[in-house]
């Protein structure tokens, strides 16, 4: 009794190996790359330094973008809407045109052109961030735009970016919805793992590596106490150390006094950095990302303590993915 007891943990915990090395194998590291992104500004971010990373790496990357600002799953679909019932008809061409879409002589092209254009091996989707955590805000939506990547891009995986938080002093926080950063971010968490477990598909976790950046000594946010936000001196910003958010800047209006102003949403250069190294790892199935290229205002110890809290949050991902594969 207790020998097949054993026996059977034995095949069991084979089984499990097989498979890990099956995965393993399966998920051999690209050296090129078609990637074409369906979302906003939260997808333009992390791709401000993925191409230099892919150069760095030594990787092909071919990159197209259909990322309109503040573009919510429901406003993709809707101009999807419109392509669909009539090809020719300019309100259904939201994206802008590049070289990538070979389409040249204009200056939008819709949906399923931009999926058209190439052989895109990797399609991702999210949702607009005031939008991801709100799980009730994905489908129908969602599901129209599932349904034109497979019809026109048949071949493209499609992959889930897991969006991020925002920073303690957006509005959002101090509104009447008694929401929180944790609120948050276990809101869009269980969103977007929900829509990647209906589908089967992967995530990339920017959200989960800004979690664990922000919460570590380096990178954790605390407002200049020493800065006259009421009254701020014009030209003069706060001490902003360790944001992996924008934060404050001053506007520069043709006319008419300047504006301290905050963007709480977007990356710094440090988030940006961040969520690129995220992209390398899912998109090209690297263990981590190469070390020599630093952006301007960073250093070498900030990049490579930023490249440890994304090569967490990877690891973490893929081990989850893994063992919700094997439980089913």
């Amino acid at each position: 009794m207790i020998s097949s007891l054993v026996r059977s943990r034995q095949i069991f915990a084979l089984a499990i190996t097989l498979f890990v090395s099956a995965v393993t194998l399966s998920a051999a590291e690209r050296e090129s790359l078609k990637l074409l992104t369906i979302g906003n500004s939260f997808a333009d971010y992390p791709l401000s330094y993925l191409p230099d990373l892919a150069k760095a790496g030594g990787k092909t990357l071919v990159l197209g973008r259909a990322n309109p600002g503040d573009c919510t799953l429901a406003r993709h679909a809707e101009y999807l809407a419109a392509a669909l019932a009539n090809p020719a008809d300019p309100k259904g061409r939201l994206y802008k045109n590049g070289s990538v879409f070979n389409l040249p002589g204009r200056e939008t092209v819709s949906l399923p052109e931009a999926l058209a254009a190439q052989a895109w091996e990797i399609v991702t989707i999210q949702q607009a961030s005031f939008d991801s955590y709100k799980p009730e805000t994905y489908h129908p939506a969602v599901d129209q735009i599932i349904a034109a990547i497979c019809k026109f891009a048949p071949q493209a995986e499609i992959v889930v970016q897991e969006t991020w938080i925002y920073r303690d002093d957006h509005p959002l926080f101090q509104g009447k919805e008694n929401m929180t950063q944790q609120k948050m971010y276990e809101g869009l968490r269980a969103a977007y793992h929900q829509l990647a477990a209906e589908n089967g598909f992967r995530i990339i976790p920017s959200g989960d590596a800004m979690e664990l950046a922000r919460k570590s000594p380096r990178w954790t946010f605390v407002a200049d106490a020493n800065f006259d936000f009421k009254n701020p001196p014009v030209g003069k910003l706060p001490d902003e150390s360790g944001s992996l958010w924008a934060g404050w800047s001053w506007s520069k209006p043709a006319t008419g006094e300047p504006k301290l102003l905050l963007d709480a949403k977007h990356t710094s250069i440090a988030g940006k950095y961040l969520g690129a190294v995220v992209w390398y790892q899912v998109m090209f199935n690297a263990d981590s990302a190469p070390a020599s290229f630093v952006p301007r205002g960073l250093t070498a110890e900030d990049t490579a303590d930023l490249r440890s809290h994304a090569s967490e949050a990877v690891k973490v991902e893929r081990l989850r993915a893994t063992s919700t594969r094997v439980a089913k």
